[in-house]
């Protein structure tokens, strides 16, 4: 039975909190980051601790009995099937390398599956919303745009600018042998997942370890604008709530065209 949670309201709700958050973002030239790194070796600034308190204490002022997982926090367990994933800040590598592809996530699931998505990019003030029950859609501004499947005749791929490996630059040489004129594009974070939402991309591969909050809100988007996101077995991906809860790879791709390519192609 899919989730009865009213997903228009708790999107609205979403806009609030990203547009909110964009304080923490105002002359980050002169802030000083305070930059750590974690047992991954992956980095941590004043800034990821800072939203990601922020963003769960707004998310409670929505329903208190969800639960939660972040990447800065254990999880915070109730007994409700609702699961709160967030990434306070995508791309921290982005961020002190002073680029603006670094990201806010918050994804909503429920029964191990995502239902609704949220990715802000404030340094754009662009926000994108998806979910199964809420037609995607980009907000710049105040400016609302609906998001449609576009029939691109190449295939442009998306590959990460920092976690690129050989296997995935292979991949994407089989991609570019097939569609002429198509390219790679390399980008921080899961801005990835938003420009195959509008149309940019179609396919991005990854060969590597990643964690479920890096893609759990981009996969809700991607689901409501006609794709999906499966593992390397093409098999469904389950939000299971593990602390910590590792993804070994995956596909994501556009529409079902662009699934067939990628049997075709990794078979």
């Amino acid at each position: 039975m899919m989730a009865k949670v009213d997903q228009f309201y708790i999107s609205e709700e979403l806009i609030k909190i990203f547009k909110s958050s964009k304080k923490f973002f105002t002359n980050l030239e002169s802030l000083d980051l305070k930059v750590s790194y974690k047992n991954d070796d992956s980095p941590l600034t004043i800034l990821d601790t800072e939203v990601d308190n922020f963003i769960r204490k707004e998310l409670k002022k929505i329903r208190k009995d969800f639960s939660f997982i972040s990447e800065e926090i254990s999880q915070e367990q109730t007994n409700s099937k609702y699961t709160w994933i967030i990434d306070p800040i995508d791309g921290t590598k982005e961020l002190i390398n002073g680029s603006d592809d670094f990201t806010l996530n918050i994804a909503l699931i429920y029964n191990q599956t995502p239902i609704l998505g949220g990715i802000y990019q404030p340094m754009k003030d662009t926000i994108f919303l998806g979910g199964s029950n809420l037609p995607p859609k980009k907000i710049i501004d105040e400016k609302t745009l609906s998001l449609s499947h576009k029939n691109n005749q190449i295939c442009n791929v998306l590959i990460s600018k920092s976690h690129s490996n050989k296997e995935e630059k292979d991949f994407c040489a089989k991609v570019m042998s097939k569609f002429k004129g198509s390219k790679v594009i390399q980008m921080g974070s899961s801005l990835k997942f938003c420009r195959m939402c509008e149309g940019i991309a179609d396919l991005y591969p990854r060969f590597g370890d990643i964690y479920s909050w890096d893609i759990a809100a981009g996969h809700a988007i991607l689901k409501a604008f006609g794709g999906d996101i499966l593992d390397l077995d093409f098999k469904e991906i389950s939000y299971d709530m593990k602390e910590k809860q590792l993804i070994k790879g995956f596909f994501a791709f556009s529409n079902e065209n662009k699934l067939d390519l990628l049997r075709q192609i990794h078979s």
